[in-house]
């Protein structure tokens, strides 16, 4: 293939396969996704994009972040340079296109339980860490700012389904009131938050078993953020949105993120600024999830949509009772910041 020739690699290819292959010829953007193998090599994964969301110098810098973090420890796809980049211009189509070259890791896990979420954890403590040390940064956002713009939080769903007044207006205002003031509490601490790069989005559909260890791949949407909102925030997407192993239930999903958080903190330990906001960003997080209050099938809209309105009284009294608390159980037990501010304030005392 002529773009492999760009990347040094002249080995003919035996097998070419789409992972993804979009177009959207109104806005003049696309994404393909390739896997190419051959006889005497690993198998690579070739990227040809064009998104306005996703520019030149974005997957650059995403590049550049990725093999940072491989000759850092973390198992991750290797990335191929074209002279003095990773990231080349190709004409595709009549396209002008980005490309990327890196190796294929491994097929995506499936499913997760306890014990994956808690090394999922200490993966994404280990980058978060590698990052705040070497003082990374990419130069664009990702998808989970707790105090701005994400995707997992229903708050502006929920604000929707209020203002036409298809739920109670007495609890509709309670929890809205309730759900602003403890995020203003946490803005007012938010700009003075460790804020690095990071992969974006440690789903795992992006993570891969290579022997005993956990691989990662896919740094499309990897960007700066706010390390304990990203801990958070993908942490739950960890344990509220991926298919479970057998024999877990639903029921087991926040056992899951206690895992998760548990691995997280033996990588990196909390600031005392991150842990003082970390239950405000854990409960406005998961009240408001958006799972619950649009998609899941006996979600908010769900249950609107079914007159079930004894459910739906329900569950808006489950989102206030969750806004109303004060604190979450395991983040006292485990985290050690707490556990050694704990022992100081008995000594103090005896």
């Amino acid at each position: 293939m002529e773009v492999l020739a760009l990347y040094n690699i002249t080995e003919p290819i035996v097998i070419f396969s789409f992972f993804n292959n979009w177009y959207d010829e109104k806005a003049s953007e696309m994404k393909v996704i390739t896997k190419v193998e051959f006889s005497d090599r690993n198998p690579l994964v070739i990227k040809f994009v064009r998104e306005n969301r996703h520019p030149h110098n974005t997957i650059e810098n995403q590049s550049i972040f990725s093999e940072y973090l491989r000759s850092h420890g973390v198992l991750t796809a290797k990335r191929y340079m074209s002279g003095e980049n990773y990231c080349v211009k190709y004409e595709l189509n009549n396209m002008l296109v980005d490309v990327t070259v890196e190796d294929y890791l491994g097929e995506e896990i499936k499913a997760i339980d306890t014990k994956l979420a808690y090394k999922i954890g200490q993966l994404m403590g280990k980058i978060h860490s590698i990052s705040e040390k070497g003082n990374c940064h990419i130069g664009a956002n990702t998808i989970f700012n707790v105090v701005g713009y994400n995707e997992v939080i229903g708050f502006d769903s929920f604000v929707e389904l209020g203002e036409s007044k298809k739920i109670d207006p007495v609890m509709y205002k309670k929890i809205k009131t309730l759900y602003i003031a403890k995020l203003n509490k946490i803005k007012l601490s938010w700009d003075g938050l460790p804020r690095y790069a990071t992969q974006g989005d440690i789903s795992i559909n992006n993570l891969s078993f290579v022997g005993e260890e956990i691989g990662i791949f896919d740094y499309n949407i990897a960007g700066d953020e706010t390390l304990v909102g990203d801990m958070v925030l993908e942490g739950l997407l960890t344990a509220n949105e991926m298919d479970l192993s057998n024999g877990l239930t639903d029921k087991d999903r926040p056992e899951l993120f206690n895992s998760f958080y548990k691995g997280y903190i033996s990588e990196r330990p909390l600031t005392e600024g991150e842990q003082n906001i970390l239950n405000e960003i854990y409960i406005v997080s998961s009240a408001l999830w958006f799972t619950k209050i649009q998609y899941n099938e006996n979600s908010l809209t769900k249950l609107l949509e079914r007159n079930e309105y004894d459910k739906v009284d329900i569950l808006l009294q489950e989102i206030y009772d969750t806004l109303c608390q004060d604190n979450c159980q395991f983040f006292v037990w485990f985290d050690p910041i707490i556990i050694h501010n704990m022992f100081k304030k008995q000594i103090k005392n005896i």
